[in-house]
């Protein structure tokens, strides 16, 4: 009976181990400290974030603890590493509350009276579109005209004077000061340089100031358009960028962007048409092919008209 009952404590045993030194538990080891942990990994409280950590990774979204770290666990959804793409997390952007008055650009180049030679009578439409087809001598009288288009932050002072009413859309003069104004109808424009007792260019005085007395194919002569001339599609930006971005394009006169980045509202009306007219625009925009910037080259608008490529300068 005594074997029976050691037999028995020692089956009772064997199914219930008694306690032993078990190994430590050992989870996945932290590689990086990533802001909100619990803890550093040396068991220290969690460090205070005085926003340095923040513009590390702005600078380097792959540094440790940042949401690119290619040594950490990737746990989110999103990203290709860590938590989130950086882009996510950009540096505030500090934006004037009003355009510097150097971003208003309101310098006019004189230009002098005489004659010069408009349009084009080439029967190539590539050369000539039908519209200018009408190569004429014009005598136009001394004027002065805007060297740049009119930027944002110069119709700006316009709205703020409560003379000029905002553009429909794309009227951002704060983040974009020097690019040219768009979006406006031909009205508005002109409210704006009578506001400057200014006034719209007529065609004449447009392709003068634009191509000289030479018969030039576009402002900076005959050769085809690069992107250090203009911007058109061929430089692929499909957008206009801040006005005199384009030095070596200039006219004979020394006036700026006369081709490409956007086209511009001019004074007079379409040719034959009596009733509801139409009204002159000129010079190309930003996705006109390379032909399309010449400076004889003309286009007409109704007056109500705005557009994301239509801008203008101003003459007196």
């Amino acid at each position: 009976m005594v074997v029976a009952v050691l037999l028995g404590a020692g089956a009772l045993l064997a199914c219930h181990p008694q306690p032993s030194e078990e190994p430590e538990a050992r989870g996945p080891s932290k590689v990086a400290w990533m802001p909100g942990d619990d803890k550093a990994e040396s068991g220290d409280e969690e460090p205070e974030d005085d926003g340095s950590h923040e513009m590390l990774c702005h600078e380097d979204p792959e540094a440790p603890g940042c949401p690119w770290d290619r040594n950490a666990i990737n746990t989110g959804p999103e990203g290709v590493w860590g938590n989130a793409d950086p882009s996510s997390m950009p540096l505030p952007v500090a934006r004037p509350e009003r355009c510097p008055e150097s971003a208003v650009m309101g310098e006019m180049i004189a230009v002098p009276a005489g004659e010069f030679v408009m349009g084009c009578d080439d029967l190539d439409s590539k050369v000539c579109g039908k519209r200018e087809r009408k190569r004429v001598v014009v005598n136009v009288a001394a004027f002065e005209i805007d060297r740049t288009e009119v930027t944002q932050a110069a119709y700006q002072r316009c709205v703020e004077a409560n003379a000029c009413s905002e553009p429909g859309v794309g009227f951002e003069p704060t983040a974009a000061c020097t690019n040219p104004v768009v979006n406006v109808s031909w009205k508005q424009a002109g409210q704006y340089c009578a506001w400057l007792d200014k006034r719209l260019p007529t065609e004449a005085e447009w392709e003068k100031a634009a191509r000289g007395t030479d018969e030039r194919v576009f402002p900076w002569g005959d050769e085809a358009p690069t992107c250090e001339l203009a911007n058109f599609e061929g430089c692929g930006l499909r957008e206009a960028q801040p006005v005199a971005s384009h030095l070596a394009g200039a006219s004979p006169y020394g006036v700026l962007d006369m081709a490409g980045n956007v086209r511009e509202w001019v004074f007079d009306r379409e040719e034959s048409r009596s009733r509801q007219p139409k009204r002159g625009i000129r010079g190309g925009m930003f996705t006109d092919p390379g032909m399309n910037v010449r400076a004889a080259r003309r286009q007409w608008g109704d007056v109500s008209v705005s557009d994301i490529g239509i801008g203008f300068r101003c003459a007196r």
